[in-house]
């Protein structure tokens, strides 16, 4: 867990907006869980590089998937999550989340469906600005529902373009597939109605492109298809991107054959193909690859400029380092193409995006870009001269990210009310947690709390609105709260219900703070708490265990000195003793060799005996050591007859 915002105090009111971030129970990817709405689980942004004063107005929208709720997102400049659709519609992958303009107003509008094996099975969804379903678009076709790689609302959302994939039996010889039928899976496109559903125009790509034309042959990549079944037909063009001109003509992208074309709205004819093994153009000085969604900038009778995203690999085959964005002027005259404009990736340690798959390039009203890295889900912002401005990933691991688009014209009003959590651990404090997903307009919120459900309620002072969810800690508690939303004009946009603020039970106290109680732990972080304490216990125990041997070792040191001692002193008294009487006895009878070496002898048993026991061991009472001349001088002389 961590903080990500620091907290201020407001007067009295100690303020704190961050939100809970935990690990994944897949441990793959950084989310962020919310106390007032614990059913929302979104990916961290995390942002490498951010100049908030050159970033363009507006929402990054985008719908990460291979996570753990796979649903529309929108992100704000600061990295706040601002909306999760996760439950406003489904089941099913959502992809390419943009607004879009529906019967006079601004939409919401993506696509949702199944994900297949680099297409889908779906249809086309138009949410209106309180997220709510207003339309579901489905292609007329009678064989195919949408394809997730486009749904795009034009003619102020009177029609929608839609990607298809259709399926048929094919003659596969060619590619040495003879032993049974054949199975291809084609490219195709519709231009709908919206609301009567009629097809107002198709083209599929049988009918133009010969499957010759493919740099991926039958099961050469993870998503080619093998050919020998219905369930795994060959994709011999992937079709990846639709766009229109104004004069109604079309521009595709198609992957597997590396070409753009240019689509006659009238009957449907190639009026030309850019790249491929067949392009009308020359390219100067530059190439693409396995590229990603091509979009009309400027169309005229001398010259074309369009945008697109160079992937520049599949995953298989790889023609460029890194991949990068291009905008790209055709000379309809010279038959030349040039390229404008070639955005790199940022490098990090060196290294820089490769996008196997997806990715997007999206030019924003005030010059600005916006690239989305695909099967990476990063995302990059730049300056119309190339400085990056924002930089960030959501997420780690396998996340993937279709398409980020970047608009300034949503507004957000949701019809649900505002959530609060409320919590106390001793009842002489109280944290209140409050959020509204999807609302763009809240700028502030107000507090109030009451001893009672009913009231009198009580005014906590209001406090400004940071980052998703606004966490506020008061100096005192209530049993019940509530909150307002304000927006600028400090009008009151929607209220939270009555919430009864949660004291935990005496069995829970020691897994609570000041802040919260911690989030309860799955098995297996309790059997990892579980063998954390037992080894902590066997760690104390052993501790104690050598304390007391150290002590018991220690003790019996000192009492083996002791008896050192006392051993030490009986046993040098003998030996002075003795020395003594063989002193005294040899004074008048032994000769002066004898009586100076046992002299000496006692010298060094006196001075070693003093040192061990630290005390001055006397020359012996009654003696008094005389000069070897007067003992000689005193001597009575020996004769060999005594008597």
């Amino acid at each position: 867990m961590r903080l990500s915002a620091p907290c201020h105090s407001i007067g009295w009111l100690f303020v704190c907006f961050f939100a809970w971030s935990i690990v994944a129970d897949n441990r793959s990817q950084p989310i962020s869980i919310f106390r007032s709405r614990p059913d929302l689980v979104s990916p961290i942004l995390t942002v490498f590089t951010r100049i908030p004063e050159k970033q363009a107005p507006g929402y990054y929208f985008v719908s990460p998937y291979q996570q753990i709720q796979e649903s529309v997102h929108i992100y704000d400049n600061d990295a706040n999550l601002v909306y999760s659709g996760f439950g406003s519609a489904g089941p099913g992958i959502s992809h390419a989340p943009q607004t879009c303009m529906y019967k006079g107003e601004v939409h919401l509008c993506f696509y949702q469906g199944t994900q297949m094996v680099g297409w889908g099975h779906g249809h086309g969804i138009i949410m209106d600005k309180h997220y709510r379903i207003v339309k579901s678009v489905e292609p007329g076709s009678y064989q195919a529902s949408s394809d997730m790689h486009e749904f795009r609302l034009i003619n102020d959302g009177k029609s929608a373009l839609m990607t298809q994939y259709l399926r048929s039996v094919y003659d596969l010889c060619p590619w040495k597939l003879c032993d049974g039928l054949g199975y291809i899976q084609q490219g195709a496109f519709q231009e709908v109605d919206v609301d009567s559903g009629k097809v107002l125009f198709e083209w599929q790509s049988l009918d133009h492109v010969d499957p010759s034309e493919s740099y991926v042959d039958p099961g050469t990549t993870e998503i080619s298809g093998s050919g020998e079944a219905p369930r795994s037909p060959w994709d011999y063009f992937h079709v990846n991107s639709i766009d229109k001109n104004e004069d109604g003509d079309y521009l595709i992208s198609a992957r597997h054959v590396s070409a753009v074309y240019k689509i006659s709205g009238v009957d449907g004819h190639v009026i030309w193909r850019l790249n491929g093994a067949k392009s009308d153009y020359y390219l100067n000085g530059f190439s693409f690859s396995f590229q990603h969604d091509a979009r009309f900038i400027s169309d005229n009778a001398t010259h074309t400029v369009i945008s697109l995203f160079d992937n520049g690999s599949n995953g298989f085959n790889q023609t460029q380092p890194h991949s990068t964005g291009q905008i790209i002027r055709l000379d309809h005259q010279t038959k030349v193409a040039t390229c404008l404009l070639n955005l790199d990736p940022p490098f990090v340690d060196g290294h820089a995006h490769i996008s196997k798959s997806q990715g997007n390039f999206q030019q924003l009203p005030n010059g600005n870009i916006v690239m989305g890295w695909g099967n990476d889900a990063f995302w990059t912002e730049y300056t119309s001269d190339g400085e990056i401005v924002f930089y960030g990933a959501l997420g780690w691991s396998n996340v993937m990210n279709y398409r980020v688009h970047k608009f300034d014209n949503w507004v957000g009003l949701p019809l649900t009310k505002p959530a609060l959590w409320t919590y106390s651990k001793a009842g002489d404090e109280m944290m209140m947690y409050v959020s509204w997903n999807g609302a763009t307009e809240v700028k502030s919120w107000r507090l109030y709390g009451a001893s009672s459900k009913d009231g009198p309620w009580e005014e906590i002072e209001s406090a400004p609105k940071t980052g998703f969810e606004t966490v506020l800690k008061h100096d005192s508690t209530y049993t019940f709260a509530y909150a307002e939303a304000l927006d600028k004009d400090d009008q009151v946009l929607g209220a939270s219900a009555v919430e009864k603020v949660f004291t935990p039970p005496a069995q829970m106290v020691e897994y609570c703070d000041d802040v919260a109680c911690r989030f309860m732990p799955n098995n297996e972080e309790r059997e990892k708490e579980r063998q954390q304490k037992a080894e902590e216990q066997r760690q104390r125990e052993e501790e104690e265990r050598l304390a007391e041997e150290e002590r018991l070792a220690e003790h019996a040191k000192e009492q083996a000195r002791k008896r050192a001692e006392m051993y030490g002193g009986a046993f040098g008294g003998l030996a002075v003793l003795l020395i003594l009487i063989i002193v005294l006895a040899t004074r008048n009878f032994a000769s002066r060799p004898v009586h100076a070496l046992v002299h000496r002898a006692y010298a060094i048993l006196r001075t070693k005996l003093g040192k061990a026991t630290g005390k001055d061991v006397g020359a012996g009472v009654g003696y008094k050591a005389l000069p070897l001349e007067e003992q000689d001088s005193a001597r009575v002389p020996m004769v060999s007859d005594p008597s």
